[in-house]
């Protein structure tokens, strides 16, 4: 069987860690100590020479020398359009309301895809999953099962043709059936277009898949724990990294 692990990264850039900000104050202040003046730096130390001079008794200043745009000028000029700048609310409408099948939610974190799929006669959070058709390869399986699951909407990238990972399963009561299945799982990223199961935006979906697939929710990694088996949870959090 072929699964997909979906993910859509981060949309703007997480708030950096305690460590990290500590490291950062080192670096600005190594920076200040051990770099050369900027352009700004020198035109400043300029203008304040040439104010030095004003200030003599002889000078003699030149209509272009009072037109000039000095370096505090310039400072003073940025610093007021800095003044008028509000930058954007990172927390969405999604956010506000906890809407765990929107994207548009948690800008900072990843979120990856998991469905509530039946499995044998229980429905179970799983990623995506399928079998593999005769003449598939997994990879061409994995984006048959995100076709179906999702729709023609979203577009993915897959990340290579070989699995990230796997896992097997029992079918039924482990003491009386040694059959069981391999589980390999794909990585992909999203690209465009959104999941909306059983909305117009979802596209067509087969549906053999509809009666198989309950719900969906897009979740960051530390919440996946709370909906997958313990188990299965163990493997996909080996290569869903928290970066």
């Amino acid at each position: 069987m072929s699964a997909v692990c979906l993910v859509r990264h981060p949309v703007v850039s997480a708030q950096p860690s305690a460590i990290e900000q500590r490291y950062q104050k080192l670096m600005n202040e190594m920076e200040f100590e051990n770099s050369l003046l900027s352009d700004h730096e020198l035109r400043h130390r300029a203008d304040l020479d040439f104010i030095e001079k004003k200030k003599q008794e002889d000078f003699d200043e030149s209509e272009e020398d009072a037109l000039t745009l000095t370096a505090q000028d310039q400072q003073d000029i940025w610093d007021s359009q800095l003044s008028h700048f509000t930058p954007a609310n990172t927390i969405t409408e999604a956010d506000e309301k906890n809407d765990q099948q929107s994207t548009d939610r948690k800008l900072d974190e990843k979120l990856i895809l998991i469905v509530k799929q039946k499995l044998g006669d229980r429905f179970h959070w799983v990623l995506p999953q399928g079998q593999r058709s005769q003449g598939e390869s997994m990879r061409q399986a994995a984006e048959r099962v995100l076709s179906l699951t999702c729709g023609q909407e979203i577009k993915a990238q897959f990340m290579s043709n070989a699995p990230c990972g796997f896992y097997k399963y029992m079918y039924g009561n482990i003491h009386l059936s040694n059959e069981g299945a391999k589980v390999f799982f794909f990585k992909a990223h999203t690209v465009m277009g959104h999941t909306v199961m059983g909305h117009t935006v979802m596209g067509q979906v087969e549906l053999a898949q509809r009666d198989s697939i309950s719900d969906y929710l897009w979740l960051p990694r530390g919440n996946l724990k709370d909906y997958l088996v313990p188990s299965y949870y163990r493997h996909v959090k080996r290569f869903i990294l928290s970066l």
